[in-house]
């Protein structure tokens, strides 16, 4: 009687694994389905050179937030972010969740967004959308549904 008891636990915390897993990646895909496969890419009409340079940086969720925010990335250019340029014609910054700086792409799109992100597509879960860019700032918001709740819209200010 008690080796069914152990054995009907251990089917059941199986059965519950396997649902939640089934549930996670069901979730995961219909948040956002053009976020796998992205769009193909096309010539961005911005610019490399203007990503290069010593940024200050921060983040924020609520658009409301955007001053502050901007202020506070004034403030970060003590600790500046470097972006240089790759050797390929792209801009070396870090993807979410990566120690290592890789090379970045400004990929265009047909609708005319604009992303960040490594060649190939456009608009895929690694991507960055460029939403805006001036000579002193730019600001992007992650295509990642996960990586835009844990890292929010992030704000460029370029450091004297």
């Amino acid at each position: 009687m008690r080796v069914t008891k152990v054995s009907s636990s251990i089917s059941a915390m199986l059965s519950i694994g396997m649902a939640a897993s089934l549930l996670a990646s069901c979730n995961s895909a219909s948040q956002d389905p053009g976020v796998a496969s992205g769009v193909p890419a096309i010539p961005s009409s911005i610019s490399p050179d203007a990503l290069v340079g010593r940024w200050g940086v921060a983040a924020y969720h609520r658009d409301s937030d955007r001053p502050r925010t901007e202020s506070e990335a004034r403030r970060q250019c003590n600790n500046a972010y470097t972006i240089k340029r790759g050797p390929n014609g792209g801009v070396m910054m870090h993807l979410a969740d990566e120690s290592e700086i890789q090379e970045l792409v400004l990929k265009g799109s047909p609708s005319g967004v604009t992303y960040l992100g490594l060649p190939g597509a456009a608009a895929t879960a690694s991507d960055r959308e460029i939403v805006t860019v001036t000579d002193n700032s730019f600001t992007v918001k992650w295509v990642s549904p996960d990586n835009s709740t844990r890292y929010g819209t992030m704000v460029y200010i370029r450091c004297a």
